[in-house]
């Protein structure tokens, strides 16, 4: 498929108004558009709103904000901004020509034009588009190997001793000199392109292969004793071309090719990169069936989020000290669901994202369920997965560290601190971004081509990325977000924001719920579809899981039958769901199983003493109370049917089943019962907030008025430059002049700008509407919030008429 074309810049005004002097000058030339545009490309200019466009100039130039921006380039713009910086030549001054002529002949002028239109958005270059000015600390962004050359000879020679220059001075045909003459006279030839391409044409095959590999970036290598005299015989290839000046000695182990010789080596440019992104070459489905594929994960993920919280219901993992829960808990879990540690350690992460699982405090911390897991539990499979595919999408935790080392050699615990990652959202949505510009229904017919794509997008980042990304990729087939590699169509509705309209497209898109099964001679229970929840819960109780997707297979065991009698089913229960829930005759074998473990079952009955054990076969009495497993218990005979334990009945029971016993628990009166303990739950917790959970329609709004606030500061800021300080604005004195003017301004209902000290010495302006001057105060309606104020005279330090008819037209008011 072509190539989706990169974001064109906005048309740049080339009017004939004079051309800015400043950054600050060049913002005040920008439409509102442009500043929130400025601002929609880099939010932490805005964190907190600049009060005027000078503070946002400063703002333009903050080191560490300039990084992320250079950072987050494509590698296009990078490279042009790479070709400016070169050009510049360490001021702030860029040609266009020469930049042109850096990147080579296979970028076209309109390419480049483009390109500076971006860096110009982004506020990395201001000015004219045709003669663009770097800001200040981009230049240091980039780095001292701008495209992987060099510095410049010049700089590098500085360092460079006589007694190293001396050959290389004879080697050139020069006088001897001393420095700073000598590196200055180096300098000059490698600066001359005819007399670099002699030197380097002088190359043998050793020394061509050095000069290429160093040509191709970075541009510093390790040689053995770089500073030792060249006029030593037999030198290696390195040391030959240190002699020659084609590479320079920065320390007794490093050389450094310079900038000029690089640029030699490459072409006379810097190299070139294609302004457009790689293609991905996709495999194309109807989008119908990939929405299919996925719905066999998106229910493969709803029952494992249900299993790991059931699991964690019944034998909750205990908290480390640090947080998080330890690698045999995973592991255990792990094991109960019949997945790797590392499908386990998604669904734990994105389980705990969305609220579903949160840790309970008490003398032992603990993981359990929370109160909403009881509500998502009850919802549709469809509402279900939305829920877990948004806390996905919005959590800053990455499950692919989770049992990885750190920095200090510790492993990464599951929910713990160290699988935190604040930039993984973003990542996220970028990964995505590139299925999202696939059409609807294709899949990228490899990884690499979506890697290739996020490498051009931020080169830079591309390999502390690659691994992440990658990760990201599997988790999104995994949790059913993408299917075979491709973006399902539900996803696509999730991502552009609406998730109501995602829930609505994935119910159209999965199996229609059953409500009946078919079951085998072979004691297994086939459900041909997703089973509906009440037949789900039924099944997992009275049956084992062997397999699941578009049929789902269960299997009737022994240890099965049993485990739907401890939770309060009977016998009678059990046969009615196997009769009235299948298409298929009962096969004899599965009602002889349920009749024969429902009658053993409850021989043996535990109440409380503390808590006893009754039974009227007395052998098997006897053999319970010679069991070595069950002697934690201290039973104790009283008759020749019952037994006293001192523990509670839930730890008899609990013990006698471990042992291999059948036990009830039974009522005062006889009859069996089931303690139903309430399960315990975690406290609640909100699920994480969407990135995307904005529309675009909110974060306009947003910058609009930040803009607007901007713009209004600045009229104010130009506007103090009209007011006449009281007494060199020192807080106490108030002049008769000033008195007179403010008694003016009521006569007349003019409004004032008042300079104010706040008695902790902040400063302060307000404009006002004055209506009265009485008491040491004057008093009058704030302009923005129409309220009433009272000012004492005495912390004025300014004041000014606003509301002037004999000021100028053009002076703002």
């Amino acid at each position: 498929m072509p190539p989706a074309s990169p974001p064109s810049a906005p048309p740049i005004p080339t009017t004939g108004s004079p051309r800015p002097t400043s950054l600050t000058e060049w913002l005040r030339g920008r439409t509102d558009a442009q500043l929130a545009q400025l601002l929609q490309r880099r939010p932490d200019l805005a964190l907190p709103a600049p009060a005027d466009l000078a503070m946002l100039a400063s703002r333009l130039s903050v080191r560490t904000s300039v990084q992320r921006a250079v950072d987050g380039l494509d590698a296009f713009a990078l490279r042009v901004l790479e070709a400016l910086v070169l050009s510049a030549g360490g001021g702030d001054a860029a040609a266009v020509a020469d930049a042109g002529a850096l990147l080579g002949d296979d970028i076209s002028a309109s390419d480049l034009s483009r390109g500076i239109g971006v860096l110009l958005e982004l506020g990395l270059v201001w000015g004219d588009p045709d003669e663009p000015r770097l800001v200040s600390s981009v230049a240091e962004a980039v780095g001292p190997h701008p495209a992987g050359l060099g510095r410049p000879a010049q700089t590098l020679l500085r360092h460079v001793s006589d007694l190293q220059l001396a050959p290389v001075l004879r080697s050139l045909g020069l006088p001897p000199a001393a420095q700073p003459r000598a590196g200055v006279a180096v300098a000059e030839v490698l600066d001359s392109p005819e007399r670099v391409a002699e030197l380097i044409a002088q190359s043998d095959a050793p020394e061509r292969e050095v000069l290429d590999r160093l040509a191709a970036g970075p541009p510093n290598g390790t040689v053995r004793n770089a500073q030792l005299p060249t006029t030593w015989p037999d030198l290696a290839p390195p040391h030959r071309l240190i002699s020659r000046g084609l590479l320079i000695p920065v320390d007794s182990q490093t050389v450094e090719l310079p900038r000029e010789v690089g640029i030699a080596l490459r072409g006379m440019a810097v190299g070139a990169v294609s302004p457009t992104p790689p293609v991905i070459e996709t495999v194309d489905r109807e989008p119908a069936e990939l929405d299919r594929l996925g719905t066999t994960a998106v229910l493969d993920t709803v029952r494992l989020v249900e299993s790991l919280a059931e699991s964690w219901a019944h034998r909750p993992p205990v908290a480390l000290r640090a947080g998080g829960v330890g690698i045999r808990e995973l592991r255990r879990t792990a094991g109960e669901l019949g997945i790797d540690e590392t499908v386990a350690a998604l669904l734990a992460e994105t389980a705990y994202a969305a609220g579903l699982i949160g840790a309970a405090s008490g003398p032992e911390p603990v993981y359990l369920p929370t109160a909403e897991y009881d509500t998502w539990r009850r919802h549709a499979p469809a509402q279900r997965w939305t829920d877990i595919a948004a806390a996905w999408l919005a959590m800053t935790r990455q499950p692919s560290l989770v049992s990885q080392r750190d920095d200090r050699d510790r492993l990464i615990s599951a929910l713990g601190p160290d699988a935190e990652r604040g930039t993984v959202p973003t990542l996220r949505a970028r990964v995505l971004d590139v299925l999202t510009e696939l059409r609807p229904g294709a899949a990228p017919a490899a990884r690499a081509a979506v890697l290739a794509r996020l490498a051009w997008s931020a080169p830079r980042r591309a390999s502390s990325h690659r691994p992440l990304a990658e990760a990201i990729l599997a988790e999104a087939d995994l949790l059913g977000v993408t299917a075979a590699g491709g973006l399902t169509g539900y996803s696509r509705t999730l991502l552009a924001g609406s998730k109501a309209a995602a829930e609505h497209a994935l119910a159209n898109a999965l199996p229609e719920p059953v409500d009946y099964f078919l079951v085998q001679p072979d004691l297994t229970i086939v459900v041909p579809g997703p089973p509906s929840p009440e037949l789900g819960s039924e099944l997992a109780l009275a049956a084992d899981l062997e397999s699941s997707g578009g049929a789902s297979v269960y299997r009737v065991t022994e240890a099965s039958v049993r485990r739907a009698l401890d939770a309060g089913r009977s016998g009678a229960d059990i046969t009615a769901l196997v009769t009235e829930r299948s298409r298929t005759p009962i096969p004899q074998a599965l009602s002889y199983l349920i009749d024969d473990v429902a009658r053993r079952h409850g021989v043996l009955r535990a109440g409380t003493a503390a808590a006893y054990l009754r039974c009227d076969d007395e052998a098997l009495l006897s053999r319970v109370l010679a069991d070595r497993d069950v002697a934690s218990l201290q039973l104790r005979r009283i008759a020749p049917t019952i037994v006293i334990a001192t523990a509670p009945v839930t730890r008899v029971l609990d013990v006698l089943r471990e042992a291999g016993y059948a036990p009830a628990a039974e009522a005062p009166d006889g009859e069996v019962i089931t303690l139903g303990a309430a399960t315990p739950r975690a406290p609640s917790r909100p699920p994480a907030r969407s990135i995307r959970s904005r529309s675009a329609a909110d974060s306009g709004a947003q910058l609009t008025e930040v803009v607007r606030r901007i713009r209004s500061g600045e009229a104010l800021t130009t506007l103090s430059r009209r007011i006449q300080p009281i007494a060199q604005q020192v807080p106490g004195v108030t002049s008769a002049s000033t008195m007179a003017l403010l008694r003016n301004a009521i006569r007349e209902g003019q409004r004032v700008l008042l300079g104010v000290v706040d008695p902790d010495g902040t400063p302060s302006r307000h404009t006002i509407l004055p209506i009265s001057l009485a008491g040491g105060f004057v008093r009058g309606h704030e302009s923005e919030t129409q309220r009433l104020q009272s000012f004492p005279l005495h912390r004025l330090t300014a004041v000014s008429v606003v509301d002037d008819p004999d000021a100028d037209e053009d002076d703002p008011a």
